[in-house]
């Protein structure tokens, strides 16, 4: 890993153009690793585009640099591609259609399920984001300042679920605590980011909660979403949130209608189950605690297809 590592400093030193990117349904370790790159290229004094499939969330706005995100391209090439964040190709969205115009692709990731699709992969599972490697890129090549620290700090907060998840580490804190000397304010991110429901959005909350489904170990806890509408900001970390409160219960999955013929099914667990291989059975992927896919079919026949599948993964836990 050292040696590729070096492999990629030392061709981002000697490159030009690039295009950075990240997966797309961005949140805040995609658009805080991509942003953070950005910033360390433009010290470096490199020509940049940022470019993603989707919108930037309104959530996300008090983050630097996010003025110069695009979300289309006209016929730039680069040397190199800077895809972050990102397992697949392919959950790139539209932007995969642009990486062949780089003669590079570098794939910055750590997600359990990437397919090591660059030219050079930097791939480390056991980091808390990919800011946290992208923390390290910063840290080798000796550049660093406010806006950097303030993207990677979010980076590293959201995807470690307020540094609560199994993958944050010794490291992970000993990384903040060195972002924390440029004048980060964690109140105000935390406002940022989790104030963010109206009443009509807790009602809504609260009918999911309501209507609960367990197995008959209680060790699976799910619920279906009929009409799910994409916002600005995202209410299935809320929901998770308040299933987590739980006790007992190991594995929770949201099963939301979010088009015609189309579900999207997003699994979180505790400790034990990995639900990235679950997720990567229906053709998706993620982290061990918390991964996602979309599935065609209507919503009652694929609650029953993947909840019939995780119960037979989950039924030699113990009561």
């Amino acid at each position: 890993m050292k040696k590729t590592i070096k492999t990629i400093i030392d061709k981002i030193k000697s490159s030009k153009t690039f295009l950075v990117t990240a997966h797309m349904n961005l949140e805040g370790d995609a658009l805080g690793s991509e942003l953070s790159m950005y910033g360390l290229l433009r010290k470096l004094g490199k020509k940049v585009i940022v470019c993603n499939n989707d919108p930037t969330p309104q959530i996300y706005e008090f983050l630097p640099y996010t003025k110069v995100i695009k979300n289309d391209l006209k016929n730039e090439t680069f040397d190199v591609a800077m895809v972050l964040d990102c397992s697949d190709p392919f959950r790139t969205g539209k932007i995969k259609d642009y990486l062949p115009r780089a003669k590079c692709i570098i794939n910055i990731d750590h997600h359990i399920s990437n397919t090591y699709f660059g030219d050079l992969n930097w791939v480390d599972a056991k980091a808390s984001s990919a800011c946290q490697i992208l923390y390290t890129l910063c840290e080798k090549m000796g550049v660093m300042d406010k806006k950097i620290a303030l993207c990677l700090y979010t980076g590293i907060f959201t995807d470690s679920g307020n540094f609560t998840y199994e993958s944050t580490s010794e490291q992970t804190h000993k990384i903040v605590s060195t972002l924390m000397r440029y004048d980060i304010k964690p109140h105000r991110i935390y406002g940022q980011l989790h104030s963010l429901c109206f009443p009509q959005d807790l009602k809504f909350i609260g009918s999911i909660i309501s209507f609960l489904k367990f197995d008959p170990q209680g060790k699976v806890c799910w619920s279906t979403i009929k009409v799910w509408e994409e916002k600005d900001y995202d209410l299935t970390e809320v929901i998770f949130s308040a299933m987590r409160l739980l006790k007992g219960v190991e594995v929770f999955i949201l099963f939301k209608k979010v088009a015609p013929g189309k579900i999207r099914v997003n699994f979180r667990s505790r400790a034990v189950v990995d639900v990235n291989r679950i997720a990567q059975f229906f053709g998706g992927g993620g982290h061990k605690r918390a991964s996602g896919t979309t599935i065609d079919g209507t919503l009652e026949g694929v609650e029953n297809k993947v909840i019939t599948f995780v119960k037979r993964s989950t039924n030699k836990l113990k009561s």
